[in-house]
């Protein structure tokens, strides 16, 4: 069944979006994204949509709707959004934070984060990793073919980067806690290290050229830091507070990058496509 589906702010990903589910038969409506049939008004852009979908996430600052491609400085506010929402319109966003679904409540709308579907997590991991090694490789003086690396965790986005490490030719150590996710790195051809305590980790920092941390806790403290060659590149894809002691690190002359948001920043034409797909299959678990 096709509806009216209102977009409201983002960046490229929802220029790809859009596109995608107009192939797909839907009406679509947007604010806040520099299209050339952008409505002026985003209560005109939501008036009498059947679906409204926010951006991934909805907001950087708790209070404005995270639309940087357009007009920034009059992002509509959250809370003035969420009061215009038509009776039984399905509302989607990407990382609800706990002050927004709360706000959400408040107003009587029930909010479905797209970014927790397990599928778009999955397709996600690819474009994750392609862009993690293009952050490697944009930093590097030399190719990833014979490269000793080394990937912390062993996740969707760790075997994702894992089998793209090992197809371009690089020496991958996975350090993982699970002695079945090291059988499964190594079975890809992988060298495998167990996480057994912050002593195998030190270990295992030793003659790598960079690092790729997956982890969502701090593992990379100053005790770790300390045992890496100073020429090493930390690449962190862990999600906030991420997994490296930023502090220490800076101090003791570590080279770290926070590589957040990849799929959008990389691939946004594809996380777009992601996203859409995953928003179909949403919207048609809800009709059932």
């Amino acid at each position: 069944m096709t509806k009216i589906i209102a977009i409201l702010g983002g960046d490229a990903r929802q220029l790809a979006l859009i596109s995608f589910l107009r192939r797909a038969g839907h009406t679509v409506r947007s604010y806040g994204l520099p299209l050339a049939d952008a409505f002026e008004s985003w209560r005109e852009a939501v008036s009498g949509a059947e679906v409204l979908v926010l951006p991934l996430p909805a907001s950087t600052d708790g209070c404005h709707l995270h639309q940087p491609l357009s007009r920034e400085q009059e992002a509509p506010l959250l809370s003035e959004v969420l009061k215009e929402i038509p009776e039984k319109c399905e509302v989607f966003s990407g990382k609800c934070s706990t002050a927004f679904r709360e706000m959400a409540a408040e107003e009587g709308v029930t909010l479905t984060d797209y970014f927790e579907s397990e599928v778009l997590q999955q397709k996600n991991a690819l474009p994750t990793a392609e862009g993690a090694v293009f952050v490697l490789m944009r930093e590097s003086d030399r190719t990833v073919k014979g490269m000793p690396i080394a990937v912390t965790g062993y996740g969707r986005v760790a075997k994702a980067l894992t089998r793209l490490l090992l197809a371009m030719g690089a020496h991958v150590t996975v350090i993982a806690r699970k002695r079945d996710a090291i059988r499964a790195a190594c079975a890809k051809g992988a060298e495998g290290v167990l996480l057994t305590d912050m002593e195998a980790l030190k270990a295992a920092m030793v003659g790598q050229t960079a690092v790729f941390n997956t982890v969502p806790y701090q593992l990379f403290d100053a005790e770790v830091l300390e045992e890496m060659d100073k020429e090493t590149l930390l690449i962190d894809l862990a999600s906030a507070p991420g997994g490296v002691d930023g502090e220490a690190a800076s101090a003791l002359g570590v080279k770290v990058i926070w590589a957040l948001s990849l799929p959008g920043k990389y691939a946004p034409k594809t996380a777009g496509e992601i996203i859409g797909e995953t928003l179909i299959a949403m919207m048609g678990e809800v009709e059932e």
